[in-house]
């Protein structure tokens, strides 16, 4: 009996704290989904009119295309220089330690501050520089273009997300062998033959990863 009063009272606030907060403005949400409300003032309810909208609506539909776009060119980003840099950091580089604190910090910036520091950079520090030397493209924010605003949005998510496929990707890396790792010179020739022999080692590492983690 004991246990069972233990138990209720460990579950039972907690439920009603989840139920409250998460269960109820889901709801609530779904309620809303269904009326014509601004967020303010009254509102009639109109069914599944919005939903319909979800799939005629151009201005959605273009939504829709931007977000594929964006998740796309993001992802091939953010893992392309996540590898470059995990293996300079992976290398015999001085003070690599330190770099490899320096380039995990973003990650554990809040996206808001994220945005603001971005904010600024784009639109105060990037168009004075572009006066400064005269060049046109670079004097006015590119927060500020329709057509190009979106390349601002992946590099500030690239730019924090990199971190944390650093760190992973040096966690893969450090588990191959040194002498497989480093080739006595780094030519051409010597970087795809890296990367032939390589890439099914981090393969290998990358699906335990993921299966451990998913």
């Amino acid at each position: 009996m004991a246990r069972k009063k233990i138990f209720l009272l460990m579950t039972v606030p907690f439920l009603l704290i989840f139920f409250l907060f998460d269960t109820v403005p889901l709801l609530t949400g779904f309620v809303y989904s269904l009326t014509n409300s601004k967020g303010f003032g009254s509102f009639n309810f109109i069914g599944f009119d919005n939903y319909i909208r979800l799939f005629t609506d151009g201005s959605v539909l273009s939504s829709y295309l931007f977000t594929f776009k964006f998740a796309i060119v993001t992802t091939i980003a953010v893992n392309i220089l996540g590898l470059a840099l995990a293996l300079l950091l992976n290398s015999n580089l001085k003070f690599k330690t330190f770099f490899r604190g320096v380039y995990f910090f973003p990650y554990i910036l809040g996206g808001l501050i994220v945005g603001y520091i971005f904010n600024y950079i784009f639109t105060f520090i990037i168009p004075s520089f572009g006066r400064s030397i005269g060049w046109n493209f670079l004097s006015s924010s590119i927060l500020g273009s329709t057509s190009h605003a979106w390349i601002g949005i992946v590099i500030t998510v690239a730019w924090q997300s990199i971190a944390f496929n650093v760190l992973i990707y040096i966690s893969g890396l450090q588990t191959i062998p040194e002498d497989i790792m480093k080739p006595q010179r780094w030519t051409a020739a010597a970087v795809g033959i890296h990367l032939a022999l390589n890439f099914p080692l981090w393969h290998h590492f990358y699906n335990k990863f993921s299966r451990k983690y998913a």
